[in-house]
């Protein structure tokens, strides 16, 4: 567990197999959340939201939100 205090929140995002992009899922305030969110898509497994394929292996990972990311927007966005 790295950045547990980020003021900031945390994207909870996944890298297919043979894959080199991370594709952010959800984002969340707190660690907590994100790392729930983690358990429950590493149980079971959602589809992919652009084309609706089954994911092909996926590796989720719990990535803290910086500060560029707020100023740029990121809490107007839909979060999921």
């Amino acid at each position: 567990m790295k950045n547990q205090n980020n003021p900031f929140g945390y994207k909870v995002c996944y890298r297919e197999n043979n894959s080199k992009d991370l594709i952010r899922y959800f984002i969340t305030y707190t660690y907590r959340q994100a790392a729930d969110l983690k358990k429950f898509y590493i149980l079971y497994p959602p589809r992919s939201r652009i084309d609706n394929h089954k994911l092909n292996n996926p590796k989720w990972y719990i990535i803290p939100i910086n500060r560029k990311e707020v100023e740029k927007g990121i809490w107007r966005e839909v979060p999921f």
